[in-house]
């Protein structure tokens, strides 16, 4: 790519990435509307990135065509667009600055709490105040609080912090794109994963050959179709809202609980027989989905959720925590099986570490390589000075890549936008060694660990990348290589200029606008609770296994691993050990009824409309994919529309379309 045209494109991208890291923290936390970039097919983006493809470059086209826009610019535009939606929410700034003001408060609140910390030796240097108890936090509590009168923010505090936490999460960013981009060559070209999201990306591009402006998919009715059906079903809602109950509504969902008041059923688990909400992009995801991955989801969780009411109902008690050890288990059995059919492709890129080469395919590789050794090798030195064993360091290390990996794997094989790793928590397994074998320090910065990995697998940069680098087919590896370099350096001015916006936020504003009691994104203030009630139960004596884990962990690694083998050894067998790793947690939860409702009607459409009704019906799904997409966004812009217009902020409400 010239130049010129490079030039032209960061331009356009970086306006993006500026307006993405702005908005999203005052629409998410502020106006507590939905949010717009916690998802792999984050709204914002795909909002701007469509402004430009179909305002932006047609204008060019007909105003001055050698500033068009061609795939290539297009590509890259979009890419820095994907990267820059991990930051400014659930990938890291939602729980980082909040959790530590928070932690910082209540260190100095509880007696216990800053004893613990104190004997965790854990360094100053983590926290915006000085810590212990009674001592006075005024960074901590302005932020969480809003303001005093008049003083400035204090800037200074948190800019001590910004190379402390930045050299860390540059050695975790580093090894999530390392993952993704060194298995993603292996996962299309010998595994041949069908990669849904990236199709779904693809569909917004211009089409390369025939030289028309607007995307193929804008052309056909269809897709028109499809989209007008799911906006017409959220303006009922939006209207029915936003008018309290004068225009009718139109429900999503079902509830059924009330109609099963007897046993068995009544021990039904409630997100079976209430589903609060049907969500269209996963029906037309599951549209794209691998019949067998499609399956696997939907029944695994009516499986579990009847295993659970017959326990309940005649062979009591039952173990709730029966169903989280499964999942953990299976976690443990796909990562070992996604490694061992990988072995010749890691082995292959452990020789490129150390050798020249001659290829670009190999190049890249190799340089993934290396940003995944050096991410591993600098979060283990950052634990270490942060004053954990090395022992522990290192288990965190294994941890935090095989959340990537997993994260990484369940995205190339559903495409689901709306998911994240709930599981292998650090502090799950340290529950099942001895007290003596842990200490404070680990027990806390496991906290930390889950904050950047599992939870901010919500928006991963090992899913990011490894779709973003590959999002033009006739890319060579050289350009993909670029790309990775570029996407490091829009995570770092992201966590930034992200951090930035949000302190700002929480200095000047109290509370969500239309109701004072609402305090500002308390979700992920309070994110290292958790870590802190461990540490404290270590601390005072209290520490103990859960019973039945280490069996029904075991339990769950040995039906993972059965279900991948059958997978492997009969082409026809139905059940994914995928629908495992999504059991039993808040999206497995939202997404199932949604996947079995596109499920249902691509089975449908196969059976009675063959290949070429299949074929024709894709923009349909997109339409729906798409639709939701726009919902989101109109009946995000309404509550600010009413709010510019005077409309008291207590009368304005608001509706989330997509999950948080």
């Amino acid at each position: 790519m010239r130049l010129r045209k490079k030039t032209t494109a960061i331009g356009i991208g970086a306006l993006g990435c500026l307006l993405i890291w702005m908005a999203t923290p005052y629409n998410n936390f502020l106006l507590n509307n939905s949010f717009i970039s916690d998802s792999y097919f984050p709204e914002a983006a795909v909002i701007y990135f469509l402004l430009v493809v179909l305002g932006l470059n047609p204008i060019l086209q007909r105003c001055c065509p050698k500033w068009s826009l061609d795939r290539r610019q297009l590509t890259l535009i979009f890419a820095m667009l994907l990267m820059a939606a991990i930051t400014p929410s659930q990938g890291l700034l939602r729980q980082l600055p909040w959790s530590l003001a928070r932690t910082t408060q209540q260190i100095n609140q509880s007696p216990a709490l800053a004893e613990a910390i104190a004997d965790a030796g854990l360094p100053h240097a983590l926290f915006p105040d000085e810590t212990g108890y009674e001592i006075e936090t005024p960074v901590s509590n302005q932020f969480l609080d809003e303001l005093y009168i008049d003083p400035s923010i204090p800037w200074a505090a948190w800019l001590r912090l910004t190379p402390v936490w930045g050299f860390f999460l540059l050695a975790c960013w580093l090894m999530m794109t390392g993952t993704g981009l060194v298995l993603f060559p292996h996962w299309k070209e010998t595994e041949r994963l069908p990669f849904p999201l990236l199709n779904v990306y693809r569909s917004i591009f211009p089409d390369r050959d025939n030289g028309k402006l607007v995307p193929a998919m804008f052309r056909n009715k269809l897709f028109w179709i499809g989209a007008g059906i799911v906006m017409f079903l959220y303006a009922l809602i939006g209207l029915n809202h936003h008018t309290h109950g004068s225009f009718p509504g139109f429900p999503l969902g079902w509830r059924l609980q009330a109609h099963f008041a007897e046993p068995p059923w009544l021990y039904m688990d409630a997100h079976i027989l209430n589903v609060n909400k049907l969500y269209f992009t996963l029906v037309g995801m599951a549209f794209f989905m691998p019949n067998r991955v499609g399956f696997s989801i939907w029944f695994t969780t009516l499986a579990y959720g009847v295993y659970a009411m017959l326990q309940r109902a005649y062979f009591p008690p039952y173990y709730g925590g029966t169903v989280t050890d499964h999942r953990n288990g299976a976690m443990i059995a796909v990562s070992l099986m996604v490694l061992y059919l990988s072995r010749k492709h890691w082995l292959h890129a452990a020789k490129l570490l150390f050798r020249r080469v001659t290829s670009d395919a190999d190049r890249l590789v190799k340089v993934a390589g290396w940003m995944l050794v050096s991410g591993a090798l600098g979060m283990h030195v950052w634990l270490h000075w942060a004053g954990v064993a090395h022992l522990w360091a290192a288990v965190f290390v294994i941890i935090g890549f095989m959340v990537s990996l997993l994260i990484a794997r369940i995205v190339a094989e559903t495409g689901m936008p709306f998911v994240r790793i709930f599981g292998l928590i650090p502090s799950y397994f340290m529950a099942m060694v001895p007290a003596g074998w842990v200490t404070g320090a680990a027990i806390y910065m496991a906290g930390f660990i889950n904050m950047i990995f599992q939870i901010g697998s919500r928006i991963s940069a090992a899913v990011i990348v490894s779709h973003a680098a590959s999002l033009d087919e006739k890319a060579s590896a050289r350009d993909q290589v670029n790309t990775a370099y570029m996407m490091i350096a829009i995570l770092l001015i992201g966590f930034v200029v992200g951090g930035a916006i949000h302190l700002h936020m929480g200095y000047t504003q109290g509370s969500v606008i239309g109701d004072a009691y609402v305090p500002l994104n308390e979700w992920g203030t309070n994110i290292m609770g958790p870590a802190q009630r461990e540490l404290l139960r270590w601390s005072g004596g209290a520490w103990r296994t859960p019973p039945h884990r280490m069996g029904n962990l075991f339990t769950g690694i040995l039906l993972a691993s059965g279900l991948y083998i059958a997978c492997m050894l009969m082409p026809r067998w139905p059940l994914h050990p995928i629908g495992m790793l999504m059991v039993g947690h808040y999206y497995g939860h939202l997404a199932w009824a949604s996947i079995m409702l596109g499920w249902t009607l691509k089975v449908l459409l196969l059976r009675y409309g063959g290949a070429r009704i299949f074929r024709r019906a894709q923009p349909l799904f997109l339409g729906l994919i798409l639709g939701e997409i726009f919902s989101a966004v109109i009946w995000t812009l309404v509550p600010i529309i009413l709010l510019l217009i005077g409309v008291d902020p207590s009368r304005v409400g608001h509706i989330r379309i997509l999950p948080t």
